[in-house]
């Protein structure tokens, strides 16, 4: 290995354990609300008794936007935090004029106004925000729980 690539490697690790530490520190300091089982992920696993591990970030999708559906979840950017996702439960679909997917209508837990930002809290902590509508062209993937997902533990 030359020395460009040692140091690339050495960067490399370094950005990594960085990002080690990022988690771990939202685990171990925002442990009191992980407990109380309130965020959006937690939600899905009520509405579909399904979730992925770990946070939305890491969320895999089976299915492509355009082909959403009631009943599948929505991994979407939070827009003040990017890139951060969270995650919402598709009650309907709405669709365009050519019958394709517009937006999705989606209910979710922790949607709101923050009480705690760092642990990314809000006022909807364990309990539902309402129905809102997200635009199709603004998901960043979509999950079906009723198909496979490769290579992605769920719980």
């Amino acid at each position: 290995m030359n020395g460009a690539s040692r140091a690339f490697a050495a960067v490399a690790a370094l950005g990594m354990a960085a990002a080690d530490v990022g988690a771990a520190d939202f685990q171990h300091d925002c442990a009191p609300w992980i407990e109380q089982h309130g965020f959006s992920a937690d939600y899905i696993k009520l509405k579909t008794g399904k979730r992925q591990r770990g946070t939305p970030d890491s969320w895999r999708g089976n299915v492509v936007p355009r082909d959403v559906q009631p009943g599948d979840v929505l991994v979407t950017a939070i827009v003040d935090k990017p890139p951060h996702l969270r995650v919402s439960y598709v009650e309907e679909v709405r669709r365009n004029s050519d019958g394709s997917a517009g937006a999705a209508i989606v209910t979710e837990w922790n949607e709101g106004r923050y009480v705690d930002e760092r642990c990314f809290v809000t006022d909807h902590f364990g309990r539902e925000s309402g129905r809102r509508a997200i635009p199709i062209d603004t998901v960043v993937r979509v999950w079906r729980p009723s198909l496979p997902l490769a290579g992605a533990a769920t719980e």
